[in-house]
Parts: C-alpha cells; structure tokens; sequence
C-alpha cells in the first residue's frame, strides 16, 4: 500500500555549497551579511522577540562543566545531522548520513566519522578543561598558566558543514607570542587567499574539506595552517574556520567568502530560537500544532519540563520522507526510531505535530509487532517502512513492549485529536479500528500453552536487555493487556460494538486476576515466572511503573502501599533512581546503566513519578521529581543516567549521563517528563468521543502552576494546579489549524 506525504515549505531555505554560491557571493555576501549583522545588532544575535514565559536556549545551556567527569561531550545538532565533540579542542565527530558511532573504547566511543584536523598551540596539543552544550552550540575550553583556549562549534543548519572559532586569550602579565597550528590528514592547497585542507575517508567515500580564514602563514608545503602572532595582556585573538563534507572533489575555485561563514554563523542560532518558539505558539507556521506553555514560579518543575521539550527538538529531523520525524537517538543509523520510545511522549507528540503524528502511525500498523524493536525512516517514503532483522536471540518477538507502544501512540492521537474518522481508515485490509483489536488482544498469540492466562514475552533481548531473570511471563506487559482491552472496549462502544466490548471487559478482569498472582504479599514487589515454572523475585523499576499506572484501580489499599515503600526503600535515590535494586537476585550481572542498578533510563524516574501519584502518593512523588532536576545539568535528556565513581553505590552518589554499554547522549524517552507534567501533574488525560475532563481534579497536587494553550479536538484549554486542586477553563481564540 502506497501514499505519499506532502512536504511543507520550510520556513529557512536549505544552504548548500555550489560552484554558484562559492563563485559568486563576493561583495554582494558580504553585504548582505552586514545588513544582516546590523538589523540584528538591537536584539541580540538571533533578533528574535523572546516568548513570554518561555526560558531562552542560552537559559537552558549548561554551565561550565568539568570534562574529568564527564562521559559524553557535548552534541551538535541541525535538524538534518548529529555531530558529537571529541575531548580534545577542535575534534568534532560527524558522518552525514551514517551511523555515528561504531564501537565502545575504554572511555570514548570509537566514531565512525571523517578525518578529524588536530591543534597544537606552540607544539602542546590541549584536551578540553571544561566545556559548556547549548542547543545550538557546543563550547569546549582549556587553561595554561598564561594562556586560555576556547573553541565553539555550530553546525550549518541543515547541510553537512561545520563551523570553528578559535579564541586564544593572553591572561598573563607580559606580552606572548604564540604559533597555533591545525593539520590534518590530506593535502593542503591556497585558493586565491583562502586555505583549505582537503582529507579523503576512504573507509566512507567522503572527503573532509577545511576551509580556513583570518589569513594564515604561506604554505609550507605540509598539509597544515599556522598562524603566529603576539598578545598583549588581557588581549585576545580568534581563529575561524568551517569542514564541509562532501561525497564528490570539490574543485580549487569552490571557496567561501567569509561573509558566508559570518551569516551562516547568525543563521545557525535564528533557526534554532525560530523552532523553539514556534512550537509553543499556537498556529506557528512550523509545527501542525503546538506544545503546552508551563507557567510558573516553581524552577524546578519548569525546568524539568522545558528541557524534556528541548530533548524532543534537538532530535526532530525534518530530512527524511516525514519532515517533523522525532528519531530515537541521534547516534544510530539515520532514520531509526524506537515504538517503545516515541510511546513515551505520545500525548505530547499528539498536541505538538499531530499531522506527522498521525501519517507515522500508519506506517506503525502496517508492521508486525512480534518482529522488530524499530522502524526505519529513510529519506525517502517507502511503500512500507524498512524494517532491521532480529538478532539471534529475539525469539521471534521483537520488544515486549511493541503492542503497548502501538496502540499508546494511536491511542493518544485520537484522544487528543479526537478524529473520529480515522477509525475508519484502512491500514492495509483492516481498519484502524480493527487493528487496536488486533494489539490489544495481541497476547493471545504469546500463550505458550491452551491453559496460560499470561502471556510469554521471550527472553531477555525481547524485554529490558541486561536482566536476565526478567523473563518470559511478567506482570508489567500483562498488566498492559488488562488496559489495552478497557480501552479498546471504550473505543467498541464507541462504535456501537457492544458485544465486542464486554467480552474485552471480562477478558480485562481476569487478565487482572492473573497478573495478581505474580505479586509478593508484603514485599511490594512482583515475580515472573519462566517457563521450567520457577518464580524469581524482581526488584524492578518497571513493573511498579506499569502495574502502577495501568492496573491502579485493581490494586487493594496494602498492595498500593507496599509498592511505593519498595520505590522509596530501593530504587530513588537523592538525584536519581536505579532502575532495578541492588538486591536484587539478578543486580550483579544487570549492569547496564538504563535498566540495571546502577542508574536508570531516562524516562523510568518520569514514569514512576506518574504510577506514584496515581497510586495516591502525591506528597512523596513531587519532591522526588524536583530532585531530578540536577541530573540534567548536561543538558537535554539521555539515554540513561548513571551513578558513578566510588561513592555510585550511597544515597547521593554524583549523576552523569551515561556512556557505557552503548547509552547515547541524547534520547526521546526523556520526553517522558514532559508527558507526566501534563498528564499527572495536570490531569490532562482526553478520552475519544468524551469531554474533557481531569485526573483527579479535587486532588492538590503540591505543585502551584499554569499549564495553557492546551490541544484537545479543535479548542484550546488553560489548566491551573492549586491548592485546592485542579481548575479548567477553554480558551478564547486557541489558534487551532
């Protein structure tokens, strides 16, 4: 089944290095950059009026942060491509359009990426001291005794190019003559007073093109630039320069005024605040809707929330056959994306762009759950999406997770929407409809025997990976189906199919009974069971998070209790959570950041900030989210956080993000937070073909704030959260397309 998705114009044009551009721009470049400079000298750099009551990207860059300690630098990202800095001053990772990083070495991941150009400043090669990460920049810096050394990076908005300025500061007291050298691997040639260094990668068919202005010493004849010069105290110099990667030779005459570099420069961070703020304007031009405005004087909580909203843009990419795709992680092969993941944000992902939203589902319902973790989002739409083959092991059953994260996401759509019509829509020979039966009853097909009431999810690939007792029949995704079924009940009566929802609604109960019988009275803590029918006990994160959240109702006042004293006993600490106890019986050989005991994946502490509040422990889920906030001082959200060093095993062991085992810097399930501000903290969670209406609304969340421009259907809402509760109110004018 074939169908085409219509590109929306882009707001900005798309820079690419011509023969035209290079040749041409001279003067009439370096005019236009002027003009540009001087219409934005009264606002600041990008000229953007600030959004009210939204934070700026330079209020959500990071402070100077201590490289010793960390195990990720900071990331580029262009809405086309990632790049990752390397520890040293100017070595900056990136490979257009392939997978970043190859392997893990001892501290750094081996990148698969093109030659990188090297700094020596008078013979000494420096790492980075500090560095800082802002959304649209990353800064890197190093000190000597006399001298301060600093580099920042910016990627050409949707192209392949990036962008160096090096600045040499003397902080001694006399004068300093300094030699600063960059070589790379290739030739070097002067093209009518411009540098360049051309390094091919053989291994990737690319050539690395450096570029390199502010007139450097007369070639030498080695493939390298020098410059030397003196500094007065206090006094500073810097050093511009930009790599374009390309494919194909790139001729001697191909050279760029500086005056492109300079606007290209401007343009970088203009993009960048244009995105932020459209997507928290109603009707934007950009987005198909808009995220929710989150006001108030609770720092903490605000700022949880806009950086999970910054982790969802620095992953959007607007170059494959969707233009608003939010891929998993910047890292891996161009265009994967992860069901389990994206499910995470899916009210968001719903109010924010429900237009690409609703297309990517489709594609997520043409697949069998039961096969792959991922679908595959290539420049171009295919007549269905490709699909990575299972790895040996898999059982044949993909994630776990895959049904959950199917239906949640059109679930959301149509909640949120509440475009009635698309139930109707064929998805191959059944209709949308059909398949939420399909997925909420999907399990049926996991019984291994006639007489299993639980489903059987495989082995440990099929689930969380690294826990290998957490296996086969578990309450988490079992606890799910007993939800799937009452949901897709609500949606049959809906549609006049009556008899099909109250066989959903008894199938659901008894469902729910079965799941019981894997908990541990007095514990607060659930057990699977394998096959050979040995019970383990799990000490984990999850099937609070999802028993919590999916079977709240059904659980006794004592059981509800017990669980939330396992949480706080066990699993949070003071600026995180672990994943999984240390005591549990699989701890020792679980040790992966995301899942194990030594630090969690991203959106675990959102998820159990959610099942705990909806368990009623509002008082001790608030505070513990606050906390939370001082894991994000790298920046956006992550694969995982870690504890780390000697003291990773105490109760306020320092927080990083996480490295090993192949955790990536950034990850959409830090959306996750989002979603659970505007879920629980506000009670936002619609139902199709209902009103509006909140979680709990007379519950005081202990949390005073204003959630607005709230999507549901086509009218906006504002949600208040008070002492006294929730209140909600329609807005005049929401702005909907």
């Amino acid at each position: 089944m074939k169908r085409k998705s219509k590109s929306r114009k882009k707001e900005q044009s798309k820079t690419t290095f011509t023969r035209r551009q290079f040749c041409e721009a001279g003067a009439s470049a370096l005019a236009m950059a002027l003009v540009t400079a001087k219409s934005l000298a009264s606002t600041g750099e990008s000229g953007l009026t600030r959004v009210p009551g939204i934070p700026t990207l330079d209020e959500l860059g990071t402070e100077w942060l201590d490289c010793s300690q960390l195990a990720h630098m900071p990331s580029l990202h262009n809405f086309h491509e990632m790049a990752a800095c390397a520890p040293d001053l100017i070595g900056v990772n990136f490979l257009p359009g392939g997978q970043l990083y190859e392997d893990s070495g001892p501290r750094w991941y081996i990148y698969n990426t093109l030659p990188l150009c090297r700094m020596s400043v008078d013979g000494t090669a420096y790492d980075s001291m500090s560095c800082r990460w802002f959304a649209y920049q990353a800064v890197r810096r190093a000190r000597t005794p006399d001298l301060e050394i600093e580099t920042t990076n910016r990627l050409v908005m949707e192209d392949s190019a990036i962008l160096w300025r090096v600045k040499l500061k003397n902080t001694s007291a006399a004068a300093k003559r300094i030699r600063l050298t960059i070589d790379a691997d290739g030739v070097r040639r002067d093209v009518k007073g411009e540098v360049q260094l051309v390094a091919r990668s053989q291994k990737f068919a690319m050539n690395a093109i450096y570029q390199f202005l502010d007139f450097p010493r007369e070639s030498t004849g080695d493939p390298q630039v020098e410059w030397e010069f003196s500094l007065l105290p206090e006094q500073q110099r810097e050093i511009r320069f930009f790599m374009k990667a390309s494919a194909e030779d790139v001729e001697p005459q191909h050279a760029a005024p500086t005056s492109w570099f300079e606007s290209e420069w401007i343009r970088a961070k203009k993009v960048w605040e244009d995105r932020w703020n459209s997507a928290f304007t109603p009707g934007n031009a950009f987005f198909s809707g808009n995220a929710p405005t989150l006001s108030t004087k609770d720092n903490a909580i605000s700022e949880i929330y806009y950086r999970s909203v910054l982790t969802l843009l620095v992953l959007l990419r607007t170059n494959l056959w969707s233009d608003r795709t939010f891929i998993t992680s910047g890292e891996r092969a161009k265009g994967i994306v992860f069901y389990w993941d994206t499910s995470l944000f899916s009210t968001f992902f719903a109010m924010l762009e429900p237009k690409q939203m609703k297309e990517q589902i489709k594609l997520f319902l043409e697949e069998d759950p039961h096969e792959d973790a991922v679908i595959v989002f290539k420049t171009k739409r295919p007549a269905s999406p490709e699909s990575i083959n299972t790895p040996k092991g898999w059982d044949l059953r993909g994630y776990a997770a895959n049904d959950l994260s199917i239906f949640r996401l059109t679930w959301s759509y149509l909640s949120v929407t509440q475009d009635k019509e698309f139930l109707n829509e064929k998805i191959a020979d059944q209709t949308v409809k059909e398949r939420l039966q399909v997925l909420a009853t999907d399990w049926k097909k996991l019984l291994r025997h006639p007489s299993d009431k639980l489903a059987d999810y495989g082995e440990a690939p099929n689930l969380l990976e690294c826990v290998p007792t957490y296996i086969h029949k578990v309450p988490s995704f079992n606890a799910a189906n007993a939800w799937m079924m009452r949901e897709c009940a609500d949606v049959m009566d809906l549609a006049g199919n009556h008899k099909e929802a109250s066989e959903l609604r008894g199938e659901s109960d008894e469902m729910v009974k079965a799941v019981m019988t894997l908990y541990e009275p007095g514990k607060g803590i659930w057990a699977s069971v394998h096959r050979d029918g040995l019970r383990v006990e799990m000490r984990h994160c999850y099937d609070f998070a999802t028993v919590g959240r999916f079977m709240a109702a059904d659980l006794p006042p004592t059981v509800r209790k017990e669980m939330v004293e396992f949480v706080q006993r066990e699993l949070i600490e003071e600026k995180w959570m672990r994943a999984q106890s240390m005591l549990d019986v699989a701890a020792a050989n679980s040790d992966r950041p995301d899942h194990g005991p030594m630090g969690a994946y991203d959106a675990w502490p959102a998820v159990t900030v959610d099942a705990m509040c909806t368990l009623g422990y509002w008082k001790k889920a608030i505070p513990f989210l606050r906390r939370t906030r001082v894991a994000i001082y790298e920046g956006v959200y992550a694969q995982a956080h870690e504890f780390y060093g000697p003291r990773r095993r105490e109760y306020d062991a320092p927080i990083r993000i996480a490295q090993r085992e192949g955790c990536m810097r950034e990850c959409t399930g830090g959306g996750a937070f989002a979603e659970t501000i505007i879920n629980t903290l506000f009670g936002y969670v619609p139902k199709l073909g209902r009103q509006l209406t909140l979680f709990e609304p007379n519950t005081p969340r202990g949390f005073a704030g204003e959630l607005c421009h709230v999507r549901f259907g086509s009218d906006q809402f504002a949600i208040r959260s008070g002492n006294a509760g929730l209140h909600l109110r329609k807005e005049a004018n929401g702005g909907s397309r």
